[in-house]
């Protein structure tokens, strides 16, 4: 409304508020107009089916209904904008069952710890898995390991068909705990250092997490470890 009328917001601006004032708020659990007057706030028909005699009125539902339309009609172009843009980056992919595919995951999205600073940037892929059966249209089940915790279905967009070998291919799936979160936690400590941060001396060791191979491993404060994971002992791997 600002872009397209610019002129007409001040028109509409006790529109927009009262709107505003009427939606629903999660942290409110209600409606501001009703945290504020004790009740729910009437519920404004659009449109009204009859007209009315006084022109006055009938002026400003006419310009009403002229502004939803134009409203309409600027969300749909921004919806079409958006969605262009978004194709530009979508691939239609498609398996058959028996396809031998990859399966991407990225354990930072679930992992309720996570002491890696840099791990949403290394989701991997793990397998390859057997694909048994389509879902729908963009959905396929897995034939996952035995005892697997995470549950088989997967979309499209976590899928790569097998060809040849991936690098960053890890055979097995990551662990999850009983509640189905990825367990991310150290595993091995591979080196120390001594780093200079504020003019002090702070102790740092090189840690392998679980879900991730020796070269995903990152520098850690030693305190940090120590004070998150008590029950990991800080011993050289080679020690």
């Amino acid at each position: 409304m600002t872009g397209s009328q610019p002129k007409q917001l001040v028109q509409w601006l006790a529109l927009a508020e009262y709107w505003f004032n009427t939606n629903y708020h999660t942290s409110l659990k209600m409606f501001p107009f009703q945290a504020l007057y004790g009740y729910q706030p009437p519920h404004l028909v659009f449109p009204i089916p009859t007209p009315t005699s006084v022109e006055t009125v009938e002026d400003y539902l006419q310009k009403r209904d002229l502004m939803l339309q134009l409203l309409k009609h600027d969300l749909s172009k921004a919806q079409k904008r958006m969605k262009f843009f978004a194709d530009q980056k979508r691939s239609d992919m498609e398996f058959a069952v028996g396809d031998m595919v990859f399966l991407k995951l990225q354990p930072y999205i679930q992992t309720p710890v996570v002491i890696r600073k840099n791990f949403k940037l290394s989701s991997k892929y793990f397998g390859s898995f057997e694909i048994l059966q389509r879902i729908g249209v963009v959905a396929y089940k897995l034939k996952l390991l035995v005892g697997s915790r995470i549950h088989p279905i997967f979309h499209v967009s976590h899928l790569k068909k097998k060809i040849g070998l991936t690098a960053t291919t890890l055979p097995q799936l990551p662990l999850v705990d009983h509640n189905g979160h990825f367990v991310i936690e150290p595993e091995a400590l591979l080196q120390r250092r001594l780093t200079l941060r504020s003019g002090l001396s702070i102790p740092q060791v090189l840690i392998q997490c679980s879900n991730s191979p020796p070269e995903d491993a990152t520098w850690e404060d030693t305190t940090h470890i120590q004070a998150q994971f008590s029950n990991f002992i800080l011993e050289d791997k080679d020690a």
